[in-house]
C-alpha cells in the first residue's frame, strides 16, 4: 500500500432495518487490514429512525426503544410495529416510503426504470424523502470527516435513488473525494451502462463497481487511477468505460472477520451478524440471477471452510448468525456443526437450503438442528413438477413438501417458503392449488413470501426471452426501463395467461397468506434476527396472545378481493371446462382443494376438473 487513506462506506436506505449490511463489513475489514481508517454510516437505520423521531411525537423514542430491548412483550412489539406503520403512511410526496410489518418500503411514483427518470430526479433532490437527513446529517459528518474516498452500496432498487441522491450530495459539498457507487444491484443492470444518457449521471460520482468490490475498493482507496480499477465503470470524457472483472477472484478463504459500525444497531436485542460464505449458487435456477455479482457467476463458487467460518463467528462473539449464501449445502451445514462442536463453541444460523428429498428423512432434518441450523429459507416456487423442470428446479418434488416441511418443524427448525405465480406455461389452476396447500401444510410454515414472475435480469429466462426462445413468453422489443432488476415488459403466449389474471391469483394467494396462524406474530416480530430468540412454541403462545389482545389482521380490500375471485374463476372456466364461480374467498378454498390431485403429476389438476 502506498497511501493511507480516509474511507467512508456507507449503506443508505431504504432497507431491511432488521439486517446487518453484509458486503460493507467485509470491506471495512478489508481496508483496515491494509492500514486505511474507515468510517461505516448506516443510513439505512439512521435516516429511518430520524424520519420516526421527527414525525411521530413524543412516544416514539419509547417505541424505538422496545425493537431493542430484550424484555419487550408481544404486545409491545405490536404497539410500536403500528407506530411505525402510522408514523411513515405518506411520507414524501410522490413517494411510497412506509416501514409496515417485516418490510421497509420504497417506491418512487416518478421513476419506473429508465436512466433519463433518474437524471431528471437528482435535479430535483431536494424533494427526495431522505434529503433532509442527508443534509442535517450524513453530509456534515462526510464534511467533516473529508474523505479521500466515499463508498455507498446499493444492494437493491430500493436504495438506487437514495443512494444517488447521497452520491450527488457529498460530491457537491466535496469535489475532491472519489465518489463511488457498488453493491449487487448494479451486476445485473448492466445493459444501462450502454444508455447515451448514462453518461450524464457522472457529474455527481466518479464510478460504479459492477462486479464484487474486495479488490476494486482495496484499488481505489490505495490510489490506482479509475481506468485501472477492476470491474469499475467511469467517464473518460464524454465516453463511458466498464472496465473487465479482477484476473484473479478474491478466495473467500482470505477474508477478514467483517467489521460493523459500533454508531448503529440493527432492530433485533440481539447481535445477529451475517456471513457470506459461499461466493455464489452452484444451482442454475432459469428465473434467479441474485448471485450476478459474483465473479465467478455461473462458474464453479469459492467456498469457506467450515473452520474459517467458525473463526468469523467466535471472533465476532457471536451465537446467532445469518448465512445469506444462495445455497448452505446440508453437508457444509453438518461440517460447521462438527467444527462449533470440536472448540466447545454453540452457535445457530439460518440459511437458505433446497429442497432437497434428504429432508424427507426425519433424522437429517434432527441433525442439521442439532448441528445448528435453526431457520431455513426454501424455494418451492411451483407445485408443477414440469413448470419445475422447466425452470431447471428438477430436484424439487411437490409429492415431498408437505413431508420435509413437517420434518424440519418437528425438529424445531423454522421455515420460511417462497412461491412463485405466473411462471411461463403454468396455468392459473395450477397456482389456485397453492391455497389447499397452505391450508393443509401451513401449520409446519412459519413464514409465507408469494411472488409474481418477472423476467429477472440477467437470468438463463430473461436471456432467452431476449432471444425470442422463452416458450410461453414475447418480450418487448423495446426496453427502456433498464434500471430495473425485473422486467415487466413481455407478454404471455399460452394458456390464456394475463397479467391481470395472474395477479388475480396472486392475490388470492396474499389472502391465504393473512390467514396463516403465524401472519400476526411474525409481522409483529420480524426475520429471523428477531424470531430466532423464540421456540415455534413460544411463538404460537405469542400468537394466541396477539389474537386475544389485539385487532386481528386486515383481510385484502373487498373490491380488490372480488376481483380476485372473479378473474381467477374465469381463468379456471376456461382451462378445465367448468362452470367455476366464486363468491367468496372460501369458494376458491373449496375448487383449490378439488384441483389438488397428485402432487406427482402434473397433469394432475386438469384430469381432476374434468
Amino acid at each position: 500500500m502506498s497511501t493511507r487513506s480516509t474511507v467512508v462506506l456507507s449503506y443508505p436506505p431504504a432497507s431491511s432495518i432488521w439486517h446487518l449490511p453484509m458486503g460493507v463489513g467485509y470491506l471495512a475489514a478489508i481496508l483496515e487490514s491494509r492500514g486505511h481508517d474507515v468510517v461505516q454510516e448506516y443510513g439505512y437505520v439512521k435516516a429511518v429512525e430520524h424520519l420516526l423521531r421527527e414525525h411521530g411525537g413524543p412516544g416514539m423514542a419509547r417505541h424505538l426503544a422496545v425493537v431493542r430491548d430484550p424484555d419487550s412483550s408481544v404486545l409491545d412489539r405490536y404497539d410500536a410495529r403500528m407506530a411505525f406503520e402510522t408514523t411513515t403512511a405518506g411520507l414524501g410526496e410522490g413517494e411510497g416510503f412506509a416501514v409496515e410489518r417485516n418490510n421497509v418500503k420504497y417506491d418512487s411514483k416518478h421513476f419506473k426504470g429508465g436512466v433519463a427518470e433518474l437524471v431528471g430526479l437528482l435535479r430535483r433532490r431536494e424533494d427526495h424523502v431522505f434529503h433532509r437527513y442527508f443534509t442535517e446529517v450524513e453530509v456534515p459528518r462526510a464534511v467533516s470527516l473529508r474523505p479521500d474516498l466515499y463508498g455507498i452500496s446499493v444492494a437493491d432498487e430500493r436504495q438506487l435513488i437514495s443512494g444517488c441522491v447521497l452520491a450527488s450530495l457529498v460530491k457537491e459539498a466535496l469535489p475532491s473525494t472519489t465518489v463511488v457507487l457498488g453493491g449487487n444491484y448494479w451486476s445485473r443492470v448492466v445493459d444501462a451502462f450502454h444508455d447515451p444518457l448514462f453518461a450524464e449521471l457522472f457529474d455527481h460520482w466518479d464510478g460504479v463497481v459492477h462486479t464484487e468490490g474486495f479488490q476494486a475498493i482495496t484499488q481505489l482507496a490505495d490510489g490506482v487511477p479509475l481506468a485501472g480499477v477492476a470491474g469499475l465503470v467511469w467517464r473518460d470524457g464524454d465516453t463511458v468505460r466498464v472496465n473487465g472483472r479482477a484476473a484473479t477472484p478474491t478466495p473467500f478463504e482470505d477474508l477478514p472477520t467483517p467489521v460493523f459500525a459500533a454508531d448503529a444497531r440493527q432492530w433485533s436485542p440481539d447481535f445477529v451478524p451475517p456471513l457470506y460464505t459461499s461466493s455464489n449458487c452452484p444451482m442454475r435456477c432459469s428465473f434467479c440471477s441474485i448471485a450476478a455479482g459474483s465473479d465467478t457467476f455461473l462458474a464453479r463458487p469459492r467456498v469457506m471452510s467450515a473452520a474459517r467460518i467458525a473463526d468469523h463467528v467466535m471472533a465476532l462473539g457471536a451465537h446467532r448468525f445469518d448465512v445469506l449464501d444462495e445455497f448452505f449445502t446440508i453437508s457444509r451445514q453438518l461440517a460447521l456443526g462438527r467444527e462449533f462442536a470440536r472448540r466447545g463453541y454453540r452457535a445457530t444460523w439460518q440459511c437458505y437450503l433446497t429442497m432437497n428429498d434428504k429432508l424427507g428423512d426425519p433424522g437429517v432434518c434432527r441433525a442439521l438442528a442439532d448441528a445448528g441450523c435453526a431457520a431455513v429459507q426454501l424455494g418451492l416456487e411451483s407445485l408443477d413438477p414440469d413448470v419445475l423442470r422447466q425452470e431447471a428446479k428438477s430436484w424439487n418434488h411437490p409429492r415431498n413438501y408437505g413431508r420435509i416441511l413437517k420434518n424440519l418443524h418437528d425438529a424445531g427448525i423454522q421455515t420460511h417458503v417462497f412461491l412463485i405465480v405466473g411462471i411461463p406455461n403454468e396455468p392459473i389452476n395450477q397456482n389456485l392449488r397453492w391455497l389447499a396447500f397452505l391450508e393443509e401444510c401451513g401449520e409446519h410454515i412459519l413464514t409465507i413470501k408469494s411472488g409474481r414472475y418477472r423476467l429477472t435480469r440477467r437470468a438463463p429466462d430473461e436471456q432467452r426471452a431476449n432471444a425470442g426462445a422463452l416458450p410461453g413468453i414475447r418480450a418487448s422489443a423495446t426496453d427502456g426501463q433498464l434500471l430495473n432488476l425485473n422486467r415487466d415488459q413481455f407478454s404471455y403466449t399460452t394458456n390464456g395467461l394475463s397479467r391481470k389474471r395472474v395477479e388475480a391469483v396472486r392475490d388470492l394467494l396474499e389472502e391465504a397468506c393473512r390467514r396463516h396462524w403465524a401472519y400476526q406474530v411474525t409481522s409483529t416480530v420480524p426475520w429471523w434476527t428477531n424470531r430466532g430468540r423464540y421456540t415455534l412454541a413460544e411463538l404460537r403462545d405469542m400468537a394466541r396472545t396477539l389474537a386475544a389482545h389485539r385487532p386481528a389482521e386486515q383481510a385484502l380490500p373487498e373490491r380488490r378481493l372480488r376481483f380476485a375471485l372473479n378473474k381467477t374463476a374465469s381463468a379456471i372456466r376456461e382451462e378445465c371446462g367448468t362452470d367455476t364461480w366464486f363468491a367468496s374467498y372460501d369458494d376458491a378454498l373449496r375448487t383449490s382443494r378439488e384441483l389438488m390431485g397428485d402432487l406427482g403429476s402434473g397433469a394432475a389438476a386438469l384430469a381432476v376438473a374434468r
